[in-house]
């Protein structure tokens, strides 16, 4: 089981590499407790993507898979809050990028003032000092999208460090 001894609500798996998906990959993810689960098939080696989720504390009323997305629309059964998750996976490719900023910004404009969480792998830093490997060349260019993404769609990018979260 992935999630050990963690209590979570959702969890959001990137680059499953999974062509098919049944109740046993459910299981080795979030155990034996109730559980539910949407997935997109990976293409080779990428876009696989996963979104469990503890049926006590969330229901989802529908899942959608778009071009390097899957979202879920539920809420919290405990607050009764209504939320859309994206769990996104993005291609390294720069104009790929674009396109998909531009088709998540749409769906966030169309959702207009509900809650919105968009996680994953967005295979982009917001700065040169997020990043890890040295290249030659600024990157602004690739991170400056990135950026006015999340600005425009008055999104939080949570300050999460360290290994876990990388």
């Amino acid at each position: 089981m992935l999630l050990g001894k963690k209590s979570s609500f959702i969890l959001c798996i990137q680059e499953t590499k999974l062509q098919t998906c049944d109740d046993a990959v459910g299981d080795s993810v979030w155990g034996s407790s109730s559980h539910s689960y949407s997935f997109r098939l990976s293409v080779g080696a990428s876009k696989g993507l996963l979104t469990v989720w503890d049926n006590t504390e969330v229901e989802v009323w529908d899942s959608t898979n778009g071009n390097y997305f899957l979202m879920i629309h539920g809420r919290f059964v405990k607050s009764d809050e209504e939320f859309f998750l994206f769990n996104v996976y993005a291609q390294c490719d720069q104009l790929a990028q674009q396109s998909l900023w531009n088709s998540l910004s749409a769906q966030v404009v169309l959702l207009g003032d509900k809650k919105v969480c968009i996680c994953g792998d967005f295979n982009v830093v917001r700065n040169d000092e997020e990043r890890r490997s040295i290249r030659n060349g600024n990157m602004s260019a690739t991170y400056n999208s990135f950026n006015f993404f999340i600005e425009d769609n008055l999104l939080v990018d949570l300050p999460l460090h360290g290994c876990k979260f990388s």
